[in-house]
């Protein structure tokens, strides 16, 4: 064995042992919790240690970052001491489960792929389920999901972000309380560019990858992307994915069950033609006019998508940009950060007062 292959195994096996002992401590939520009343409800927001980049857990911080500036307390809550996100920039309020303690009055948020912890929690204990992508929900065993979502004395309630959730989540749990917030994006990030855009087309490849390539390589057999770049967006920040998306045409999306779909979205935001799937909760924002939606799995129609808008550019320059614009325009005006501002303040602070009023009965 070479040095270099040695090394590689003994990262390859750091690199196992560091996960699963990820795995062992996510499986414990060891969080004191307290009878005694606080004085000022705090809202802990329990998130994954999770170092790569992930739309789910910038939110979550998003969402902190919005109630504290509201005067709310709130925590992003990692279960490993000393943890922080530092793929963006932010100066958001972090703690971890040994340094914080539930009182009275105090609101735990546990995401979608998290609920299974609260069965280690005192019965009653005040909580949210945080709900990203109501396909998430069912990973949980069947018994454990019917028990935290409709028959659970502590939960104040189900909180989503997409129509598509709302719905899902309602038809499978009719007695909960599932509010809906408006995700925003950010326009000083997300923005088309100010000169026109060149021929690039970008994808992300961790999304549908076997989907990604048979796309890709058809077009190519046909030569339909010759004098075109392709761009994938791997391993980058979110400033550099908006950089990156407002230098690009076009934009490719290969999801299956997303619970919004924030990369078309941001691509949209920044003028670009968006073809391909709307993983069934970006239908609110996939529109024929100025997008293309494609049925999930359909390769030769996402194909033909792409050639038909290659061919229209070329015919007509200005034809991506065009609706480009448009989307970006309807993105930044429906999904803007007041309205995701306004709508996690509101939320939030009715949930408060609600718990606040129980507890004066």
């Amino acid at each position: 064995m070479t040095l270099v292959s040695a090394e590689n195994l003994a990262r390859s096996l750091f690199r196992r042992m560091s996960e699963a002992k990820d795995r062992r401590r996510r499986r414990r939520l060891e969080i004191q919790v307290s009878n005694e009343k606080t004085s000022t409800p705090t809202v802990y927001f329990l998130t994954p240690d999770h170092p790569e980049p992930s739309g789910g857990i910038r939110v979550i911080y998003r969402h902190v970052d919005i109630l504290s500036a509201a005067g709310i307390s709130a925590f992003v809550l990692h279960h490993r001491p000393g943890f922080r996100c530092e793929w963006f920039e932010h100066e958001t309020r972090v703690t971890d489960i040994a340094s914080a303690t539930l009182r009275g009055g105090d609101l735990l948020v546990v995401p979608e792929v998290d609920i299974d912890l609260l069965l280690q929690l005192p019965r009653g204990t005040r909580h949210v389920i945080f709900n990203q992508n109501s396909h998430l929900t069912w990973k949980r065993p069947v018994h454990q999901v019917a028990r935290l979502y409709a028959a659970n004395p502590g939960l104040a309630g189900i909180i989503t972000v997409s129509r598509h959730n709302q719905e899902m989540l309602g038809w499978a749990f009719r007695e909960a309380l599932i509010r809906r917030v408006h995700l925003g994006i950010d326009p000083a990030l997300f923005h088309p560019g100010s000169e026109p855009s060149g021929q690039r087309i970008a994808y992300m490849p961790r999304r549908g990858r076997e989907d990604a390539r048979q796309v890709l390589e058809m077009l190519e057999a046909r030569g339909i992307l010759d004098g075109w770049e392709v761009v994938p967006l791997d391993r980058l920040t979110h400033s550099q994915v908006a950089d990156r998306l407002r230098t690009t045409r076009v934009f490719l999306a290969f999801t299956h069950q997303e619970g919004f779909g924030l990369p078309p979205a941001e691509a949209m935001a920044c003028g670009n033609y968006v073809i391909g799937n709307h993983g069934f909760a970006g239908r609110e924002f996939f529109r024929p006019e100025f997008s293309a939606p494609i049925e999930s799995g359909d390769i030769l129609g996402f194909a033909s998508a792409v050639e038909k808008a290659i061919l229209a550019e070329r015919h007509q320059p200005g034809w991506c940009r065009d609706r480009g614009l448009e989307a970006s325009r309807f993105v930044l005006s429906e999904y803007s950060p007041a309205r995701e501002r306004d709508d996690v303040t509101n939320i939030y602070s009715e949930l408060l007062l609600k718990d606040a009023a129980v507890e004066r009965v």
